[in-house]
């Protein structure tokens, strides 16, 4: 998988997480490693890692002191959100999904990894020859359906990607999209998590579209992703420093990468496309350390997305491609070729905080009553 942002999000900690096995809730342990084992921007040396961190964070606009969304803030004396000491933890982690934002945090190097997983995993499933699977703590037995797995698999985390989801051979949507994800939702907030990132799916508030009523034929799960979505809002109402960011994704493909230049981050549920599971990796990482992404809840496609339903194509912005005479364009939100830290600040910087506007777009309102 290319990468399309030369430089990582924050820079590579001094210490890594050792792979325990034989555990179904592993215990974390640090160990010093060579800042200059996997470089985390071009070119950049081990003496320079200092100042480029500082430098970074204030462009980046990024806090490591409880993700304070006003101005940056420099704590020194706090391990960076994503360290090993405050480590990312991915949620169904061997997943197509998860897989993908594993190996992108193992590709910017030098993260805290901890790959959480149901059933039996091994580290030979991450990875690749360039960026090995080496760091990563994996964790087993590790269930979003059983709130008490959940407490020592997030315990002194910075942030977790939340990418499970019932498959379509089976599983229960119930479960693992709707009340998997408030049970997440609440676990974060008990351990003092500063952000989760829920991977949903696009289109879960239009149930009189297409691409609803076809998923939701599997389990009824678009209901109960949208109902997961509400049930976390809720149980983040009150909160400062923890917070969440909802992702909506098209539909998933595999092997075909487009890099942040071809994606959108809108917001209003309106549109449709096709969309790389790389690319939500991508974009997955980054929404952990933005302050802009906080609290809010996006759809992410490719800019030839057409119309989720043709009534709604008016109300469609931020979308070029193909479909230019269909849909409105809003050249705010174009990222230049800068493949750069400021690309994805300039990416996420027109989303609006969910309590700005009704992220279910009346979707109780349009859902046709259940018959007795």
């Amino acid at each position: 998988m290319a990468p399309f942002i030369a430089e990582a999000f924050l820079p590579a900690p001094h210490a890594s997480l050792i792979l325990r096995r034989g555990s179904t809730s592993a215990n974390i342990v640090s160990s010093p490693v060579s800042m200059g084992r996997r470089s985390w921007g071009p070119k950049m040396q081990q003496e320079d890692v200092s100042m480029q961190r500082r430098s970074f964070l204030q462009v980046a606009g990024l806090s490591l002191a409880g993700f304070s969304l006003g101005s940056p803030v420099m704590a020194e004396d706090l391990p960076p959100l994503g360290s090993s000491r405050r480590p990312v933890v991915v949620l169904g982690a061997t997943g197509k999904t998860g897989k993908e934002v594993v190996n992108t945090l193992l590709q910017k190097g030098g993260y805290g990894i901890r790959a959480a997983v149901r059933g039996e995993a091994t580290k030979e499933m991450f990875g690749a020859a360039e960026y090995p699977a080496d760091d990563i703590d994996l964790l087993t037995g590790v269930d979003v359906t059983k709130p008490e797995t959940l407490t020592e698999a997030l315990a002194g985390a910075g942030a977790v990607v939340f990418a499970s989801s019932a498959s379509q051979k089976g599983g229960n949507a119930e479960a693992v999209d709707c009340i998997g994800v408030e049970n997440v939702a609440k676990a974060c907030i008990a351990a003092g998590v500063e952000r989760l990132v829920v991977i949903s799916s696009l289109g879960v508030t239009r149930p009189d579209s297409f691409a609803f009523k076809f998923t939701n034929l599997f389990g009824n799960i678009m209901d109960y992703k949208e109902q997961g979505e509400e049930r976390l809002r809720e149980a983040y109402k009150g909160q400062t420093k923890c917070s969440y960011t909802i992702i909506r994704p098209g539909g998933l493909q595999s092997g075909k990468p487009k890099g942040l230049n071809n994606l959108v981050a809108v917001q209003g549920d309106t549109g449709y496309s096709d969309i790389d599971r790389a690319d939500v990796a991508e974009v997955a990482v980054a929404s952990v350390f933005y302050p802009e992404t906080a609290f809010t809840t996006f759809e992410l496609y490719e800019r030839n997305a057409k119309p989720l339903q043709k009534e709604f194509k008016d109300q469609v912005y931020g979308i070029t491609g193909a479909h230019t005479t269909d849909l409105q364009y809003n050249p705010s939100t174009v990222v230049t070729n800068k493949e750069s830290a400021a690309a994805f600040k300039e990416f996420f910087s027109n989303l609006k905080q969910d309590s700005q506007y009704d992220p279910t777009n009346g979707y109780k309102a349009q859902k046709p009553a259940k018959r007795a």
